[in-house]
């Protein structure tokens, strides 16, 4: 722990940007608006099929336009990447409180998914793992910390003020909010970032120019098309995808898990507060692993946890089981938001990783997208939820072996 009371010390400035943008990506993370799912179905005469629809292919078009506007990370000043992330949720968050036709609701998801999930969670880890290379786990397990603290609290503030004002005027609200709090934030926390791109930049040519000083083996700085011809890149994405993919699936049909398995859905509720608990510990206890053993080495374990618990959720119907599979869904979630962003920085470099990065997280969003729709034909089709479970455990097994055959010849390169 002392490790990061002194990195919190040194860089609270740099990680208190990619707490708050952590933070700040919920507006456009599903669960922030399944939460107002209710009222905008009833105020637009929309069905559960319809208003998923939209949701699916709003999340769709984000991802194929993460592509392009990721890399933006890469050419653009961290403060105008951010302030550009924000106008673009602030506009989400108006249009949809305004929205009263299919076009302006597609629009205004499209905005929030892609400003919130997108190019805001891109933007904390990025610039963790850029900016402070030797302390990337413990940086980014710091910053990851803002998600759990924003789950942990919007949903009950949502539901409170629900309860005295339209969803409409909630929104007003919290767009409100985001234009008064994360501008002012941004411009006070990275005052000093010119400065510190410029050393960056600095030792990236001192590594790698003519007159360097041979320290050891030069990290090479790879560029998304070359990612992208790498075979190893394949054998590591299946274990990456897991999370995104079985997590939303699982979740996005948790009523129906629930009332499968005869859990009473006011206990299933309350998990979420042992959930957002343990893995805020995990993230920290990963960020302390990935710098220790470094993240390749750790990503076959990566999914481990979710298929420990999949087999757990298949194999019975006890309170217990709804507890543990909690606590190894909140294992998993710790350790995949802590080692993702620093494996491609590892692997890759940091020079061109908006743009790795963009390729990446529009797989991960098109597998969030479509696993709800994939579980929800099993399920109208009768396949249980235990079955689907085990398919899960099946399929992160296949996923850690490929990523486990992936290390060993990365770090077979680096010898």
């Amino acid at each position: 722990m002392s490790s990061f009371t002194q990195l919190i010390k040194d860089e609270w400035r740099l990680l208190a940007y990619g707490f708050a943008m952590m933070f700040a990506c919920s507006y456009g993370q599903t669960y922030f608006i399944a939460l107002f799912g209710g009222e905008i179905r009833s105020d637009l005469g929309l069905s559960h099929s319809e208003f998923g629809a939209v949701y699916s292919a709003s999340t769709l078009v984000s991802a194929l336009l993460l592509l392009k506007t990721g890399s933006l990370i890469d050419r653009l000043d961290l403060r105008v990447f951010s302030y550009l992330a924000i106008i673009g949720l602030t506009l989400g968050g108006l249009l949809l409180a305004f929205a009263a036709s299919l076009p302006v609701l597609f629009l205004a998801m499209l905005l929030l998914r892609q400003s919130g999930q997108g190019l805001m969670g891109m933007a904390g880890p990025t610039a963790m793992v850029r900016y402070l290379p030797e302390q990337r786990g413990k940086a980014t397990a710091i910053t990851a910390i803002g998600f759990s603290v924003s789950e942990a609290i919007l949903p009950s503030a949502v539901i409170a003020m629900l309860a005295a004002i339209t969803w409409r005027q909630s929104w007003l609200v919290w767009t409100a909010l985001l234009v008064l709090a994360l501008p002012a934030l941004v411009h006070a926390l990275l005052k000093s970032h010119p400065l510190r791109h410029a050393n960056y930049l600095a030792s990236l040519s001192e590594a790698h120019g003519d007159n360097a000083v041979d320290t050891g083996p030069r990290q090479r700085q790879w560029t998304r098309d070359e990612v992208i011809r790498d075979p190893l890149f394949y054998l590591f994405l299946p274990a990456l995808m897991a999370q995104p993919m079985l997590f939303t699936g699982f979740m996005f049909h948790q009523v129906h898990m629930v009332e499968a398995k005869g859990w009473p859905l006011a206990l299933w509720g309350g998990l979420y507060t042992v959930y957002a608990v343990a893995a805020t510990a995990m993230k920290l206890y990963a960020g302390v692993l990935v710098d220790r053993y470094g993240a390749v080495r750790l990503t076959p374990l990566v999914c481990l946890p979710f298929g420990l618990g999949l087999l757990v959720l298949a194999s019975a119907d006890g309170i217990w089981v709804a507890v543990g599979f909690m606590l190894l869904l909140a294992v998993n979630v710790g350790i995949y938001s802590t080692l993702a962003s620093p494996l491609f920085a590892e692997k890759y470099g940091t020079l061109h990783l908006g743009a790795i990065k963009s390729v990446t997280t529009a797989i991960m969003v098109f597998a969030s997208a479509i696993a709800p729709v994939l579980m929800g034909w099993w399920i109208d089709a009768g396949i249980s939820i235990e079955a689907q479970a085990l398919a899960g455990v099946v399929y992160t097994l296949l996923a850690s072996a490929l990523a486990w055959r992936a290390t060993r010849l990365s770090l077979a390169e680096q010898t």
